[in-house]
């Protein structure tokens, strides 16, 4: 269920539509309540220099024109942003542009205008209602200019912010944030499974050698967006079965593929369980969708960064700054993914049984979806191989496992036979090769740092 709410609420918050609602709903309420309140104490009190309204009309007529005035605010922001975003998907591609809609500051910006355009047609309304007897509604007017006011300041600063925001050091920057943020919430619930899948071996099943009764298929095509796990153990704990999963998050299936396989103990299948009802629950809880999730896909917030590197590599841009600003800001975040040690996790009950046994996102693959695309795209390019030998250099000093060590070393070498075989320069090659030679001659970083 948390899985659920966590794609809900990032549908929720990548959408403009949402935060300006919530900004309609209120401009509403706080024109209901402004035009109702008694403003002539309130106004006398006040300095002489404030502005009073006469007359019902007068109020009327300066809330047209501010209304007339905001929609047309509103519409050069709205343009404004989708220039911004036409430029993001070209220069930086188009799965950037999610971040941009997801920005709270654009979402605010746009809020507020909308907010004070529903602010002024209810009053509007509601004043074409009053006769010439009734009170003027100096609050609400007095209202209506602040709110104008300061929407003129938010569009200034909106301007500003999607200015600063289209530049490419500011977007790998959140980029990489939400990389970080992602890999940190992954730790959080995936520690103990993995730990225990590394102590105790826990083992997938062939898809070939699985018995038609027990296995489980996808119901659906599209992207493995999340999967409950804790749902899931308590299904299996109920049923008194182990679920085993060869899918993980960011995986693509089709409709039929064998995802997994269900293992009933003896208890279980003496009572004759209803498979087709278990797959039924056990359906229920891998979300599937044509589109892949940052907050439970890792590797999909990995790859949001190697596209922008990609883009900046690809001969149409030739920015090589760009690309390399990528490697470095992958550097920061990877040395948090050290501590994804083995790919496979292992749930158990409270009496020790193995209940779950899942493919997860791992450093190895982690450091692929980082490095492989990059590298194959700038073989002959060593003004891109250096920075990237220098981060593995970092990372094998910081692993936390000795297979870890091995596999930055690997990728040293595909650098080093790239370098080798597709640039022209021999200097540049001694220069790649050097670089590659520290990080075959790295040690593992000190026990004391690794158990940290």
């Amino acid at each position: 269920m948390f899985h659920r709410f966590i794609r809900l609420w990032e549908m929720i918050s990548h959408s403009l539509w949402f935060t300006p609602l919530l900004y309609a709903i209120g401009g509403t309420i706080l024109a209901l309540l402004s035009i109702r309140l008694p403003g002539e104490d309130l106004i006398r009190s006040l300095p002489d220099f404030w502005p009073r309204f006469g007359t019902i009309e007068t109020v009327q007529d300066l809330t047209s024109t501010l209304l007339a005035t905001l929609v047309t605010m509103t519409t050069f922001a709205l343009s404004v942003t989708m220039v911004v975003l036409t430029l993001a998907a070209g220069s930086l591609g188009p799965r950037t542009i999610r971040n941009f809609m997801g920005d709270p500051k654009t979402q605010n910006s746009l809020g507020s205008f909308v907010g004070s355009i529903l602010f002024l047609i209810t009053t509007l309304v509601i004043m074409g209602e009053q006769g010439e007897g009734d009170q003027i509604p100096q609050i609400a007017a007095m209202a209506g200019i602040t709110l104008f006011v300061v929407s003129l300041f938010v569009l200034i600063l909106f301007v500003h912010h999607l200015g600063r925001s289209i530049v490419a050091d500011q977007v790998i920057h959140n980029v990489g944030a939400n990389l970080e943020t992602t890999i940190s919430s992954s730790l959080e619930t995936l520690k103990s499974p993995i730990e225990r899948a590394a102590k105790i071996k826990c083992a997938l099943p062939d898809a070939a050698s699985i018995q038609s009764e027990r296995i489980i298929r996808a119901t659906k095509s599209g992207y493995v967006q999340g999967i409950a796990y804790d749902d899931l153990l308590e299904l299996a704990i109920r049923a008194d079965i182990k679920i085993a999963l060869t899918i993980r998050a960011g995986q693509h299936v089709i409709a039929g593929d064998i995802i997994g396989e269900i293992s009933p103990y003896p208890t279980a299948r003496d009572s004759n369980i209803d498979t087709d009802k278990l797959r039924e629950d056990i359906d229920t809880e891998i979300m599937i969708g044509n589109q892949r999730t940052a907050l439970l896909d890792i590797e999909f917030a990995l790859r949001q960064l190697v596209e922008i590197a990609l883009r900046a590599l690809s001969p149409g841009i030739n920015d090589p700054f760009t690309a390399i600003a990528v490697i470095y800001r992958l550097g920061r975040a990877l040395p948090e993914a050290m501590r994804f040690h083995y790919p496979l996790g292992l749930w158990q009950d409270d009496q020790g049984k193995e209940r779950i046994c899942a493919h997860l996102s791992d450093f190895g693959g982690m450091l692929d979806a980082a490095f492989d695309q990059i590298r194959q795209s700038a073989t002959a390019k060593p003004d891109v191989l250096l920075p990237m030998a220098e981060v593995l250099e970092s990372l094998v000093g910081l692993a936390r496992h000795p297979g870890q060590q091995e596999i930055l070393r690997e990728h040293a070498r595909l650098i080093e036979r790239a370098a080798a075989r597709d640039v022209p320069d021999a200097t540049d090659r001694r220069a790649v090769e050097r670089a590659v030679n520290r990080v075959l001659r790295q040690q593992q970083a000190k026990d004391d740092y690794s158990a940290a």
